[in-house]
């Protein structure tokens, strides 16, 4: 099972360290989650607007 990364303030922008940390745990190969109430989407990966829509277990959270 893939471990899980919820990355809050997540950014479409790539300059942004809410965007770099999305990409880098992608990268280490963790199933990832964008939480930013604002995106529809990061990185083509569909964000969520509040961490308590997460499922299931989640292994790490990175806040920006």
């Amino acid at each position: 099972m893939q471990k899980k990364a919820v990355i809050l303030g997540a950014s479409a922008d790539r300059s942004k360290f809410g965007n770099k940390s999305l990409r880098a745990h992608l990268k280490a190969g963790y199933d990832v989650v964008p939480v930013n109430p604002r995106a529809a989407e990061v990185e083509g990966i569909p964000a969520i607007a509040s961490i308590d829509q997460v499922e299931g277990p989640i292994d790490r959270v990175s806040v920006y």
